[in-house]
């Protein structure tokens, strides 16, 4: 049998809920040249009866079970496993329209590129309640796409990237991937592993296409927004830092790398407060950002560039612990 077109790796993890409609998604794509990949990543719901339920009624899916080990291991299991001449990644909580792999590998294939980029929309209850189309452009030389991955890594002006982070909005061309070694770090150890694998694709490609259609539905849920964090996070935040430095700075300096790199970590500081511990835990997790000396140095090199930043940076300058805690609690300042 010949090697599909496309391969689809999704991550489950107690998914039940969820992967039965992100599976239809995927079956009633406009093209059937593909191959699902549901790698079970040591549910302890049914997801995994219910994957290998899905699997008997259509022989595209192909289900594999692991021990739990996190999203990125995950992904990188499906990627060792991928026959297809592309790769994409759906997170199993999440649907595509109908025609998006079809409108991205017909993209690739008129243009010869490594990776197509997508838009996407934010569905809450079934609703689009807000859109974000990708811009239409090619990327054909080194100075370009360089310049769309410092973009990616923080904008200047805006604090954070210009375009989506996430991997799930593209294809990818499978012997890209293979040939330069492109995986996912661990969630657990760094803050983003999205950005880094992307930044990693990038980096090995030629040619990079855009398509501005809103093909990907990222399912928002209350549960988005409520889980907490725990001091780990500051060090995966470090974590971050100090892998784009090591495999970025040298390539991407001329764009200003460094403050790139500090306007990142803000943006990824700024967001996980919005979600720091509630309760005894509270002056404990903010307790560790003020003394998290390797984090505020990553920090040094920061430029606020709206007043609402200004103020926030200025306040974690204060290192009171008690005061920033005040602080975001009463205003629930978000990221």
């Amino acid at each position: 049998m010949a090697d599909p077109l496309l391969s689809i790796v999704v991550p489950v993890y107690n998914s039940s809920e969820t992967i039965e409609e992100c599976v239809g998604s995927l079956t009633s794509q406009s093209i059937n040249d593909l191959e699902i990949l549901l790698i079970d990543d040591g549910s302890t719901d049914d997801s995994l009866e219910k994957c290998e339920k899905l699997a008997s009624k259509d022989n595209r899916i192909k289900v594999f079970s692991k021990e739990n080990a996190g999203q990125g291991v995950a992904r990188n299991y499906g990627l060792d496993l991928a026959t297809g001449e592309y790769i994409a990644f759906v997170d199993s909580d999440d649907t595509c329209t109908k025609a998006m792999y079809e409108t991205l590998l017909r993209k690739a294939k008129d243009a010869g590129s490594d990776i197509v980029v997508g838009g996407y929309c934010d569905l809450l209850n079934g609703a689009v309640v807000e859109s974000h189309p990708a811009g239409l452009m090619e990327l054909r030389s080194k100075g370009e796409i360089d310049r769309y991955m410092a973009d990616l890594i923080s904008s200047p002006g805006h604090d954070d990237c210009a375009g989506c982070i996430a991997v799930w909005d593209s294809v990818y061309r499978r012997l890209l991937i293979e040939g330069n070694d492109v995986q996912f770090p661990s969630e657990r150890d760094v803050y983003s592993e999205d950005l880094v694998f992307k930044l990693r694709a990038f980096a090995s490609s030629s040619r990079v296409s855009f398509v501005p259609a809103c093909l990907y539905e990222y399912h928002v849920s209350d549960m988005s927004y409520s889980k907490r964090v725990d001091d780990d996070v500051l060090g995966r935040i470090n974590a971050l830092n100090q892998i784009l430095a090591n495999e970025f700075e040298q390539r991407l300096d001329r764009f200003d790398f460094r403050k790139r790199n500090a306007g990142r970590a803000f943006a990824s500081l700024r967001f996980s407060l919005r979600r720091a511990p509630c309760g005894d835990d509270r002056i404990a997790f903010f307790d560790a950002l003020v003394n998290n000396e390797k984090l505020y140095g990553h920090l040094s090199a920061y430029q606020p560039s709206n007043l609402i930043n200004k103020a926030i940076y200025k306040l974690l300058l204060t290192r009171n612990s008690r005061l920033i805690s005040v602080v975001f609690n009463l205003f629930a300042l978000k990221g």
